[in-house]
């Protein structure tokens, strides 16, 4: 244990170091919805509770993964250690899931008890306005320079208005399309694609996108959760009643 532990206290004053990171690292409390989606009982890509037994993420993370080998840990800072561990037993993912912004819903084995530093959140039915300040959690990679966190952290973004980032976008040869939304760094801080794939983008407590990129891009890229809102709830619901998936 104290083997485990000593990595992550040597890396605290580099996070900390940074002026600009106030909110990092950051207790689970103040993100109880934040989950760590792994393979193999190792941490892959980040995750947000959409219920006691939904998780969301982004489908490029586990679709080449059966669900025998996909569960979640929750209500933990730490992505590898402590919190609930759950399995999954079923995934469903969007009609195209050939793009980096798919998103795939999970359907936990079990369900979770819901309460204390395990909450699901609620999906925001519009994008919020552009410059509105923004978050993204997750155990991502502050710098080039530094592996990616053992510990809980959170970027603070402003949301980005999507003519500009369309045209961005296209200059770099990348087509936005209609469900992804984008969002920039407050400052000059990490890219939060660098290592938070699939960890939530909130806005006044509600998920507004999924991080769906793992590649250098400024402004990072979203996946559009108001726009994928209908399909999500819809699905989830499926899933429960029919046991589809």
């Amino acid at each position: 244990m104290l083997l485990q532990i000593f990595p992550l206290v040597l890396s605290i004053p580099v996070i900390i170091s940074y002026s600009l990171f106030d909110e990092l690292p950051i207790a689970i409390g103040k993100v109880p919805w934040q989950t760590s989606v792994q393979i193999n009982g190792k941490h892959h890509c980040g995750g947000v509770i959409y219920s006691d037994d939904i998780i969301l993420t982004i489908a490029e993370c586990v679709r080449k993964t059966h669900v025998k080998y996909i569960s979640v840990r929750v209500g933990s800072p730490l992505k590898n250690l402590g919190g609930i561990v759950a399995n999954v037993k079923k995934k469903r993912m969007q009609i195209m899931t050939i793009r980096t912004s798919d998103v795939v819903i999970l359907q936990l084995s079990r369900p979770l008890k819901l309460g204390g530093n395990v909450r699901a959140i609620e999906l925001a039915t519009s994008v919020p306005s552009p410059g509105t300040k923004a978050t993204v959690s997750g155990w991502g990679q502050i710098s080039t320079l530094v592996p990616s966190s053992e510990i809980l952290l959170r970027v603070n973004l402003k949301i980005e208005n999507q003519m500009k980032c369309t045209v961005q976008q296209a200059i770099k040869g990348r087509f936005l399309n209609f469900d992804e939304i984008c969002a920039a760094p407050r400052g000059i801080v990490p890219l939060a694609c660098q290592g938070f794939v699939g960890g939530p983008l909130v806005s006044g407590n509600k998920l507004v996108g999924i991080v769906s990129c793992d590649f250098l891009n400024t402004p990072s890229v979203f996946a559009n959760i108001p726009w994928l809102k209908t399909w999500i709830d819809t699905t989830a619901q499926l899933m429960k009643t029919f046991n589809i998936g």
